[in-house]
């Protein structure tokens, strides 16, 4: 029956008009009622059904329908409005808070009904009743057990004395895990000790079995079902069964320090008083600039958007943004469109910034600075670097003035600052501590984009930039004579050094497209030494991060430290540099980096630096066109404002431009979703490789293979068996593997793998992701453990001639790396295995890669499978982590949820079939098709037909009285009061007394 949601029924808003209430947020009334353009009105999780419905059929086919009053005021809905591609189609879910389409809205509510009431029939099988007594109310669980053994729980059954006590007997135990629906399950068993008759102050006995066969955890549920004579009813008490197959001293060791609590969002940061400035560091050298950065302030038009859209979904602002943008995106509108970008960028890194915020803390006075301990600084979270703003300001103070401290040193735990000299009055009191943003690369994006410098060539090149430019021949490649051999025997890496060497002043950047091991770095290199050999040329060498510009330096070092400059931002840890590299770098008295004066930058050939320190030269009165060449490494990782700091403020119409890279590893990091939506995740590498003249096809613009791009294809890092899956997926199979046997088959036949010449592994495991404190970061004990023992194992078997530094560990996330830190740590062999991201290995190679996924949540029913695998599922990460490795992978996690994804399920069944599996077994075919979608709602579907069997089931034996049960077994009572337990051997068991 439709509800009254008439004008007079008081629940329900009738200021809600056209999507928005014009009471406000105050609102207490209720939003969730539209209206059909047939007129009815209705509750929105209603509507679905409704549109299907013959009332609304009828009217659609011209059928009268009596006018309805239009004074309601609700917001009338046409079914094109509900479309899933319409900002206004969905609706919050009030269980998880989610925004889902109108035409799915019904479903997903009547799944978490589902979830709901299963929950709820649950906990209330697992209470105690009827005066009976199990052990275990919160759970039965066995602890942490080595697979040798073989544990035994008893199990009390007990009951309260009633006079007289009617006849209840124990007639059924089943795991839920049990094929045959019966006391034996998959890796538990139960067996009763003496009669299933169950009397007062005569205790029962169930013995619960543990059978370990590999690392990891394992759940249950134990049914006991109990058979009241008096009362002909049946009542179960359920309890649930749990156990860890591990090592117990890692398992105490990495338990969460403190239970999860999520960190509250603050309101944005706003600085509501005036801030009392302070001094630079005093360790760092003093800069003579040429010019100063504009602040480029985010402007108020975009903060109103973000922070005054009320109620507005994600949608609505998002369709705000883009009105903002340039309708055409061309080389005069580039600019303003990636200046819009990065103020999305900026503002939400300070929201991230501002959860980092504390109140009423103690400052430590160390004269002239103080000490401000910041927990999780070591993680870095919140990243502090030298330089840096901390304001603070004395708690509950009458006076408004926030005091500026500079970061003077960071330590593990805490950071040095150094405030205004009137601070010191303040000694001793609570203060309120904000971070601030540095924003200094920031501003050095908006400067290049900000400046006329637009040439078409570099940012939208097309046909009539290649004109003149032709294939390289083979006389060409003839001429060169390679300064390192194994460039001149490879083909390709040959033909990009050519090409690089003869391309024409003025021409479109030249793309060196490096699929991983194919000796991308060691080509860029090649190519740069020839032309400092055989030209008078300058040259800038960029990368995003410190650990690229550093190899490349460290190849450029036969070169000299009078030819080659590693220039280092003033903020970098000196610890941070390889020791190889410091004669190359400038380094004051202080143990700090210092800027070079511009008459000194000028004396040096080449100058290696990351994309944002490359805007130093400029700044310092290096006029464009005094580098001949620029190259950018690694430029698909790299936001485009980010490559834009070197060729916009130092490429005049005739610097050639070198981009090395590939898009189909990882791209940038960006912190907004808008932003992200909006292009900012696309790098400038991957634009340009989306341009018809880098078609590496036959192009008829001129451009393509050996003109404009040259695509490296002969691999040298990885076993084929390891290259092969990504091999197919990602490059159309055109890598050669090209490794060296001595290497890549060197562990082909080591004790740990599951099949001798495949060195992959999946170890199938199913732990536990948990948080900790307030850190949104997931880990897994079980897994750390796990890849504890394959880094014991392989570093102590000596024949297999590996040593620490040959083994790395990916993980994905923070926390995860920590813990698997802190147990490789404590072990001298282990102790100096790198773990890290998968980003912090893009570029790098390891003879064995191990890496832990983490996830291993599986409630399948009302998870969102993209959020529950997070960046797991990323195409282009997976594609770097599995192509790290020379001789051995190994990947540690969960196969029901990585199974999830595609891409994983098609790796996982590869390796099955390769014979590369251990542990759990797998679910699926590894033989059949790949469908994602499909196997994600089959288990959807699985979970929820699950959940409807137990609910019934448990509904079954509470309304139905002397009936059978639904697993099949009969329940017969006869007058000598014999009962068949359901123990699966027919047994009769007769009450003693």
């Amino acid at each position: 029956m439709t509800p009254d949601i008439s004008p007079r029924n008081s629940k329900f808003c009738h200021d809600f008009i056209d999507g928005r209430c014009r009471q406000g947020t105050g609102c207490k009334f209720k939003h969730d009622i539209l209206k059909c353009s047939c007129g009815l009105v209705l509750r929105q999780f209603d509507y679905t059904s409704h549109v299907h419905g013959k009332r609304h059929l009828g009217v659609l086919a011209g059928k009268p329908l009596k006018a309805r009053k239009r004074a309601t005021g609700f917001p009338v809905v046409e079914e094109t409005e509900l479309s899933p591609t319409t900002s206004s189609s969905f609706s919050r879910c009030p269980h998880c808070r989610k925004d889902v389409p109108h035409l799915e809205f019904r479903d997903h509510i009547m799944t978490h009904d589902l979830w709901k009431r299963y929950n709820e029939a649950i906990e209330e099988a697992q209470c105690d009743k009827n005066g009976f007594t199990v052990d275990g109310l919160e759970g039965i669980d066995f602890g942490i057990v080595a697979e040798e053994e073989k544990p035994i729980i008893r199990l009390r059954i007990t009951r309260t004395s009633t006079d007289p006590p009617p006849p209840v007997a124990l007639v059924k135990c089943r795991l839920r895990s049990s094929p045959r629906k019966d006391e034996h399950g998959e890796k538990f068993s139960v067996e009763l000790v003496g009669s299933n008759w169950i009397n007062p102050g005569r205790p029962r006995f169930l013995l619960l079995t543990f059978h370990p066969s590999y690392a990891g955890r394992y759940d249950d549920e134990l049914e006991l079902i109990f058979w009241d004579r008096t009362q002909k009813t049946h009542f179960i008490i359920l309890r649930r069964l749990f156990a860890t197959v591990g090592n117990k001293q890692e398992h105490e060791l990495l338990q969460p320090s403190a239970p999860y609590a999520r960190r509250q969002k603050r309101v944005p940061l706003r600085i509501d008083g005036p801030i009392r400035r302070t001094l630079r560091p005093p360790t760092w050298t003093k800069t003579r600039w040429s010019a100063l950065l504009p602040k480029f302030d985010i402007p108020r038009d975009i903060t109103d958007i973000l922070y005054k859209s009320g109620a507005r979904s994600r949608n609505s602002v998002l369709a705000l943004i883009k009105g903002l943008l340039p309708p055409d995106f061309n080389a005069k509108t580039h600019s303003l469109r990636f200046q819009l970008l990065l103020y999305l960028e900026e503002e939400q890194m300070k929201q991230d910034l501002d959860a980092y915020a504390m109140d009423g803390v103690k400052l430590e006075p160390n004269y002239p600075r103080y000490e401000l301990e910041v927990a999780g600084l070591a993680e870095g979270r919140p990243s502090v670097l030298v330089g840096d703003f901390i304001l603070a300001r004395q708690e509950h103070a009458a006076s408004r003035t926030w005091f500026q401290g500079r970061v003077h040193q960071v330590l593990e735990r805490s950071v040095s600052l150094r405030f205004d000299d009137s601070f010191n009055t303040y000694r001793g009191n609570s203060f309120d501590v904000r971070f601030v943003l540095n924003r200094l690369p920031l501003r050095r994006m908006h400067a290049s984009l900000a400046n006329s410098n637009n040439p078409p060539r570099l940012l939208f090149p097309g046909s009539e930039h290649v004109k003149n430019m032709r294939t390289v021949t083979q006389s060409l490649m003839n001429n060169i004579i390679p300064i390192n051999r194994q460039v001149g025997e490879d083909p390709e890496q040959l033909e990009a050094v050519t090409a690089i060497v003869n391309l024409p002043p003025g021409s479109p950047p030249f793309i060196v497209f490096g699929p991983p091991g194919t000796g991308k770095t060691v080509t860029l290199v090649e190519a740069m030494r020839q032309l400092l050999a055989h030209h008078p040329t300058r040259l800038l060498v960029c990368a995003p991060n410190n650990s690229a510009a550093d190899l490349i330096a460290q190849h450029l070092s036969v070169l000299g430290p009078s030819t080659v400059l590693r220039l280092n931002s003033l903020t970098r840890k000196l610890s941070e540099l390889p020791p190889s590299l410091h004669r190359f770098s400038i380094i004051n008295d202080n143990e700090v980096f210092a800027m070079p004066t511009v008459d000194d930058l000028r004396k040096y050939r080449v100058v290696v630096s990351t994309c944002i320190t490359a805007g130093v030269p400029a700044s310092l009165g290096i006029e464009r066109g005094f580098y001949s060449h620029i190259f950018v490494d690694e430029a698909g990782q790299a936001m485009e404002p980010t490559v834009m700091v070197p060729l916009k403020e130092l490429a005049d119409e005739k610097t050639i431009i070198v981009l090395a890279g590939d898009n189909k590893q990882m791209g940038p990091i960006v912190h907004s979703a808008i932003a992200s939506v909006l292009g900012l995740k696309t790098s400038y590498l991957a634009r340009m490789m989306d341009r018809e003249i880098y078609s590496l096809e036959n192009n008829s613009s001129g451009g393509g293979r050996g003109v404009t791009i040259i695509k490296l294809v002969r691999n040298f890092r990885s076993h084929p068996a390891i290259l092969e899956f990504s091999n197919e997926h990602f490059y159309n199979r055109e890598l050669q593997y090209c490794g060296d046997p001595a290497l890549t088959h060197s562990l082909e036949t080591i004790n740990e793998l599951p099949k001798k010449k495949f060195p992959l592994i999946f170890h199938a495991i199913i732990g536990k992701d948990q948080r900790e404190a307030a850190s949104p970061s997931f880990f897994n004990i079980e897994e750390a453990s796990l890849v504890k023992k394959y880094c014991v194992s392989l570093v102590s078997d000596r024949r297999n001639g590996l040593r620490a530094e040959h083994i790395a560990v990916i993980t994905p996330y923070h926390a995860q790396r920590i813990k698997i830190l802190n147990i490789l740590h404590r072990d001298p062999k282990t102790r100096d295995i790198k773990v890290g991201s998968v980003e912090e290995f893009q570029g790098q190679e390891r003879r064995v890669v191990i890496i832990s996924t983490v996830r291993s949540s599986t409630e399948f029913i009302t998870a969102d499978i993209t959020r529950m695998l997070g960046f797991v599922a990323s195409p282009h990460r997976f594609n770097v982590a599995v192509t790290r490795a020379q001789a051995l992978l190994v990947v540690v996690g969960n196969p029901k949820v990585l199974s999830l994804d595609p891409l994983w399920r098609a790796f996982l069944s590869y390796v099955h079939r390769g014979g590369g599996w251990r542990g759990k077994s797998i679910s699926w075919d590894p033989e059949g098709p790949v469908d994602g979608e499909a196997y994600d709602g089959e288990l959807r579907r699985e979970a929820a037909a699950d959940a409807e069997d137990t609910l019934a089931r448990l509904k079954a034996l509470i309304t139905r009285k002397n009936a059978e049960i639904d697993d099949g077994f009969e329940l017969e009572l006869d007058d000598e009061e014999e009962v068949g337990f359901g123990f699966g051997d027919g047994a009769v068991f007769r009450e003693e007394d």
